[in-house]
C-alpha cells in the first residue's frame, strides 16, 4: 500500500490507548497512535530508534526525559532514541498522533 487516509484508521478505546500501522519497510514505521479523553501512553523508550509524534488532534502532554511538552494539533514532538517518554491526552478530546519510528523497530 502506498496510500491511507489518516481518518480511517482512528480507533479510540476506554481500556486502553490504541496503536496501529499505517506503513512499514525495513527502514521505517508510520502508525498512529490514539489516547481517549484523560488517557495515557505510559513511559517507555526505544532503544535504537527515534520516535517523531506529529499531533493531528487533540492536545497531549509529552515528557520527553526530563523535558515537558504541551503540544497540540499541528504540533511535532520528538523522541530520541534512548529517551524515555510518554504521552497524557489532557483534554475532554481525542489525543490522535501521527508516528514515525526509524529505523524499523524489530
Amino acid at each position: 500500500m502506498i496510500h491511507t487516509t489518516l481518518r480511517d484508521h482512528i480507533v479510540l478505546q476506554a481500556e486502553r490507548f490504541y496503536k496501529g500501522t499505517l506503513f512499514a519497510s525495513e527502514h521505517m514505521l508510520v502508525g498512529i497512535d490514539c489516547l481517549a479523553p484523560h488517557q495515557d501512553q505510559p513511559l517507555h523508550q526505544h532503544n535504537g530508534h527515534d520516535k517523531m509524534y506529529f499531533v493531528h488532534e487533540g492536545t497531549g502532554v509529552f515528557t520527553i526525559g526530563a523535558e515537558t511538552v504541551h503540544a497540540r494539533a499541528g504540533d511535532v514532538v520528538m523522541a530520541p532514541a534512548n529517551v524515555p517518554h510518554a504521552v497524557t491526552n489532557v483534554s475532554d478530546d481525542p489525543l490522535v498522533m501521527l508516528i514515525v519510528m526509524a529505523p524499523f523497530p524489530r
